[in-house]
């Protein structure tokens, strides 16, 4: 925990993050002797086939689902393989922030093939990518702290790619109503996190 802490601007995990901490710490065991920056690349397969069986003429969304789901541990366990065997390098944080941009992507773009306003896709992607960038420019600025954890960091995105794909798979008739729903929510608390980093480095970058 202390390692995920230094990892992510001494930000302190808690309740339902301390859990799911545990549980990914667990269930990343078999792959410890698995080269992290692997783990991190792998991400993107899961994502590519998801989008591939919702174009099918019977889309396949509860599988769909759980390979998001499968990205979002993908997402946690190429860092605890790389603090727990001391292979943390700058090339993987660097991979690491790459690869979670192309997941970001991929999800919008499940929503939109699915029939989701392709402005409204393009506006919720737009506010996962400015809100890392917002991270990432501080950090060039020397503020390398989390700021605030906001309402759109990615384990929402992550979650509201896989409610909304199983939630297809249980009424695949509303797919497209659900798309739109799932991109108008993700926008929405895009908007959302990007105020609340607007505050929060406002006052860190003013000192």
């Amino acid at each position: 925990m202390a390692q995920w802490s230094r990892l992510h601007g001494s930000a302190a995990p808690k309740g339902l993050v301390r859990i799911w901490l545990r549980i990914a710490y667990s269930c990343a065991t078999p792959f410890i002797r698995v080269n992290p920056n692997l783990i991190t690349v792998s991400a993107v397969v899961p994502m590519v086939i998801a989008i591939y069986l919702v174009t099918l003429t019977n889309p396949r969304f509860g599988v769909a689902s759980a390979l998001v789901l499968l990205v979002g541990f993908i997402d946690n366990f190429d860092g605890i393989v790389a603090v727990r065997t001391n292979r943390e390098t700058k090339w993987g944080a660097f991979l690491d922030a790459i690869v979670d941009r192309i997941v970001d992507v991929c999800i919008g773009l499940l929503f939109i093939v699915i029939g989701a306003p392709l402005e409204i896709g393009i506006l919720a992607i737009s506010f996962a990518l400015v809100h890392e960038y917002m991270r990432a420019r501080a950090g060039g600025l020397g503020h390398h702290e989390v700021a605030t954890i906001t309402a759109a960091e990615k384990p929402t995105r992550i979650a509201l790619g896989v409610m909304f794909l199983l939630a297809s798979a249980i009424y695949p008739a509303s797919a497209t109503e659900l798309a739109t729903f799932a991109t108008v929510t993700w926008a929405v608390v895009g908007l959302i996190g990007f105020a609340q980093l607007m505050r929060a480095y406002r006052k860190l970058l003013k000192k």
